[in-house]
């Protein structure tokens, strides 16, 4: 049986490359589109947290592998026990007066055999969930700019 390894999501966003950036490396604008984060840290090598547990503790940890302004951004993310870092990276590009957002999330083949395929199915749903949230939020929101 194929398993899919990656995750890929697009979006076209109708807003310039620059308003798009803030919304991704800025951690008061990600707090409103995505999940919660008190310690973003765009500082290649940084070790942050996304989102919370119902409990109040951390949920996802996450290290910054790769910051280039206005073009890419990766980060490990490490939802999972035992822990295993799959890798999200965002890539944007201009398209016209709009800018194509591309969402990759990897390395799924590190998740354990039997978990794997849960993980990829509940991990597809998130993103195409979070890719409609920042669409929505910079097309409608005048604080992402």
């Amino acid at each position: 049986m194929n398993h899919t390894q990656s995750i890929v999501k697009e979006v076209t966003i109708n807003a310039p490359v620059s308003k798009v950036w803030k919304a991704l490396s800025e951690k008061e604008q990600i707090n409103k589109w995505f999940m919660v984060t008190e310690d973003f840290d765009t500082t290649p090598g940084a070790k942050f947290h996304i989102g919370k547990k119902k409990d109040g503790s951390n949920h996802i940890k996450c290290t910054l592998t790769e910051f280039i302004p206005e073009k890419k951004i990766s980060y490990t993310w490490d939802v999972f026990e035992p822990p295993v870092e799959t890798l999200v990276t965002y890539e944007i590009e201009p398209d016209g007066d709009k800018t194509k957002l591309t969402l990759t999330h990897s390395r799924f083949e590190l998740v354990a055999a039997d978990e794997r395929e849960q993980s990829v199915k509940d991990h597809t749903g998130g993103w195409s969930h979070f890719m409609n949230k920042i669409k929505e939020y910079i097309e409608s929101n005048s604080e992402a700019n």
